[in-house]
C-alpha cells in the first residue's frame, strides 16, 4: 500500500486498547500504548501479556507500552483514544500539554459514550481540546464503534466496525490500515449517528440485566431490545443521526451484541444490581472495568428532556440505578404504562 504508516499510539492499556493493539500488529510496524498503571505497563513489556484484562493471551512483540505519553506519540502516523469516555476530556488536555503530538495526524476515538457535564459528543470533546493547540494544527476526527468484545478482538474472532470521520479525512486509506485479516472496517460518514447509537446501547443492555437477573424470559429480553431501539432512533434523530446507521452496525447489531454476551460488562452489571446485596453506587466502586452506560443513562435522560423525546426504558433504568428503585418495581412500571399504537 502507499503511505505505509510505522506507528500506531494507543492511550490505554485496558482490556480494549490492549486487544485492538493486538489486532493492529498484524499490519502495523510499531504499536505503542500509553498507560497510567505501572503494573500493567510492565507485565507488557516484560511478559506480553495484561493478565489484568486479557488473561495469558500473549501480545505480539511489536506492541509495547509506556507510562510517558511523549514516547507514545513521538512519531505517531495516527493516535487512538481508548480510555473511559469521562476521561477523554483529561487525557485530551494532557495530549495538548505534551507538546509531543505530530502535526496533522488523525485522531481516532473508540469509547462509547457521551460527557455527562456538557452532554456532547466525545468527538466534539476531542475537537474542543485540539483547538487548544498552539501553534494550531488541523487534525482529522472520527470513532470507531460496533459490536466489538475485547474478549474476542483478542482472540481473533471475526470482528466488523463503523469508521465514521469528519468530512475531508482520507478515511478510506485509514479503513484499510485498521482493518485486519478477522476485523473488517466500513465507513459511515454519519458520525452523530454512529456515537450516539453505540453509546445508547448500553442503557438498553443494563435494562436486560436486570430483567435477566429477576428470571424474566426471552420474550422480556427481545421487548426490551426492540423498543429500546425506538428510544434509540428517536433520540439519535432530534440529534442529527441518520435512521440507515440506527438499523446498521453501530446501531442494532451494538445492541443485540451488548444485550446478549456474557462478556457484556453493562448487561452483567445490570444483572448484578438486581442481587439486592450491595447498592449500584457499591457494585461500581467494586467493579473491574467501566461500565459506560451508568454515565450514559444520566446523560441521555438529560437529552431526552432537552429534545421533548419520551425514554421510558432509560428513565426506569436511571431511577434504579440513581434512586433506590427496585428493579422489579422499575419492570412492573413499564408494563403497566399506558397502551398506545407500536409506532407511537
Amino acid at each position: 500500500m502507499e503511505n505505509m504508516p510505522r506507528k500506531a499510539a494507543i492511550l490505554g492499556t485496558g482490556s480494549w486498547a490492549s486487544a485492538f493493539g493486538r489486532h493492529l500488529c498484524h499490519k502495523w510496524e510499531r504499536v505503542v500504548l500509553w498507560g497510567i498503571d505501572e503494573k500493567q505497563v510492565r507485565s507488557i513489556n516484560q511478559t506480553g501479556t495484561n493478565p489484568d484484562y486479557l488473561g495469558s493471551i500473549v501480545l505480539p512483540p511489536n506492541l509495547r507500552a509506556t507510562l510517558d505519553l511523549s514516547d507514545a506519540l513521538v512519531r505517531a502516523d495516527i493516535v487512538f483514544i481508548v480510555v473511559p469516555s469521562q476521561a477523554v476530556r483529561s487525557v485530551m488536555k494532557q495530549v495538548v500539554a505534551s507538546g509531543a503530538l505530530p502535526p496533522t495526524i488523525p485522531l481516532v476515538n473508540l469509547a462509547k459514550g457521551f460527557e455527562v457535564d456538557t452532554l456532547e459528543r466525545l468527538s466534539e470533546v476531542i475537537i474542543e481540546e485540539l483547538a487548544t493547540l498552539a501553534p494550531p494544527s488541523p487534525h482529522p476526527i472520527a470513532v470507531l464503534l460496533g459490536p466489538s468484545h475485547a474478549e474476542e478482538v483478542a482472540l481473533e474472532l471475526p470482528t466488523a466496525v463503523v469508521l465514521s470521520g469528519q468530512e475531508g479525512g482520507d478515511w478510506g486509506h485509514w479503513q484499510a490500515w485498521i482493518s485486519g485479516p478477522y476485523f473488517r472496517v466500513y465507513t459511515n460518514p454519519d458520525m452523530a449517528g454512529v456515537e450516539f447509537a453505540s453509546a445508547f446501547k448500553n442503557i438498553i443492555a443494563l435494562a436486560v440485566g436486570m430483567a435477566d437477573g429477576l428470571g424474566a424470559g426471552d420474550n422480556t429480553r427481545g421487548t426490551l431490545m426492540t423498543r429500546g431501539m425506538v428510544e434509540l432512533a428517536r433520540l439519535g434523530k432530534a440529534l442529527g443521526g441518520r435512521p440507515d446507521t440506527f438499523a446498521g452496525l453501530a446501531g442494532i447489531g451494538d445492541m443485540i451484541t451488548t444485550c446478549i454476551s456474557h462478556h457484556s460488562r453493562n448487561r452483567n452489571f445490570g444483572q448484578a444490581v438486581t442481587a439486592g446485596d450491595r447498592t449500584p453506587e457499591e457494585l461500581l466502586a467494586g467493579w473491574v472495568q467501566v461500565v459506560e452506560g451508568v454515565e450514559m443513562a444520566k446523560a441521555a435522560l438529560k437529552l431526552g428532556q432537552k429534545h421533548n423525546v419520551e425514554l421510558p426504558i432509560t428513565k426506569q433504568v436511571h431511577d434504579v440505578l440513581f434512586s433506590g428503585k427496585p428493579p422489579r418495581q422499575a419492570m412492573r412500571e413499564l408494563m403497566e404504562r399506558e397502551l398506545r399504537p407500536e409506532s407511537d
